[in-house]
């Protein structure tokens, strides 16, 4: 007698209103924020320098004795007016010796790849031969980019609003940053108001010191190494040294990186040359991380160098230069917030190893 077969059983998926509400909801966020990165980013970046202006802004108020308004529009306005001279006077110059060094730049790549050093590494690898071609396209296609007169245009009106709509964001922000502080602690209990509290004072102090601090070091990097190259005839130094400046707001990666382009860029005039002009970035780079970063920066940033280079990659990845730029200050505010929330935790385990019996007084 044959058994049977039993029933298939049904499957029936249930949505309900409030699944399909939050699946709209959750797709209406996404969308809103892919439609608002550029705008986002500028309040991400206001809101970045807010916090390192707040160092310089609490001291003119503190000794000079005015109000934070006041003291914050001298310190926004400086600081524009400090950007916009050093705009007037390197920008100008800069574009022309960029563009000078892209239009060579074939010729340059040949003068290296004729040195001793790439000659056997020519004969073993196309890398010469692809070097020359990327550097032939380039130079062969910027008179176009140049030329597109409504392009440029467009980019610089662009850029200009952004830079306005930052400003401003930012004097608002570095104003109100204590009321906002205040309106926060005041529905926290007692307690995590106290905490939140040293929280900001720390990470203030944390990204204030390493912001303002990397901008001085890049400034005294470019200026040596510039400075440098320009003493030993190396061609193009004010655009090297900008360069090597910009690149020394780069953590641990950027200062090699400048010294790699200085070094190519010096092969042009002799092995010697190159010689010298890498020795002078090393040289730099030990000033740097023993004498500069500690008397300007102290340990503003005490992270490993492994999260260093992380966070700067990722940084770059999601925000580009910006992002890498900022990576390794707000990798350090997060530590702070991480060792803030693990505090009593760490200390109880502490107890635990050391075999001591905790009372409430230790919580």
């Amino acid at each position: 007698m044959a058994t049977p077969e039993p029933e298939a059983k049904k499957v029936e998926i249930v949505v309900t209103l409030r699944t399909m509400m939050t699946i709209v909801g959750f797709a209406f966020v996404v969308w809103a924020f892919i439609a608002a990165r550029q705008a986002l980013l500028w309040v991400f970046i206001a809101f970045f320098l807010a916090v390192v202006l707040q160092m310089p802004v609490n001291a003119l108020e503190r000794r000079a004795h005015i109000k934070r308004t006041n003291a914050s529009v001298v310190v926004v306005l400086s600081l524009v007016a400090a950007l916009v001279g050093l705009a007037y006077l390197l920008i100008r110059p800069f574009v022309a010796a960029v563009r000078d060094l892209i239009v060579d730049l074939p010729s340059v790549v040949e003068d290296i790849r004729s040195s001793d050093i790439f000659r056997q590494l020519d004969r073993r690898t196309d890398f010469g031969e692809q070097l020359q071609s990327r550097a032939e396209s380039l130079a062969a296609g910027l008179p176009s980019r140049l030329g597109d007169a409504f392009s440029v245009g467009g980019k610089i009106f662009g850029f200009g609003l952004g830079a306005i709509t930052i400003t401003f964001m930012t004097l608002f922000l570095v104003i109100e940053l204590p009321n906002l502080s205040r309106a926060l602690q005041g529905v926290l209990f007692p307690r995590e108001a106290a905490r939140m509290e040293v929280l900001e004072e720390k990470i203030t102090r944390t990204i204030g010191r390493y912001a303002l601090g990397a901008v001085v070091i890049a400034g005294i990097a470019g200026t040596i190494q510039g400075t440098a190259a320009w003493l030993l005839g190396i061609p193009f130094a004010l655009a090297l040294g900008i360069i090597a400046g910009l690149l020394g707001l780069i953590p641990q990666v950027g200062a090699t990186i400048a010294a790699v382009v200085l070094a190519l860029v010096g092969l042009t005039q002799g092995i010697p040359q190159a010689l010298i002009i890498l020795g002078v970035c090393i040289g730099y780079q030990q000033l740097e991380n023993y004498v500069l970063q500690p008397t300007i920066q102290g340990r503003a940033a005490d992270i490993s160098g492994f999260f260093v280079i992380a966070s700067v990659v990722v940084g770059a990845a999601l925000l580009g230069v910006v992002g890498a730029l900022i990576a390794v200050p707000l990798t350090a505010a997060a530590q702070i917030v991480i060792r803030e929330l693990t505090a009593e935790r760490r200390a109880a385990v502490a107890f635990a190893r050391a075999g001591l019996p905790r009372t409430p007084a230790d919580d």
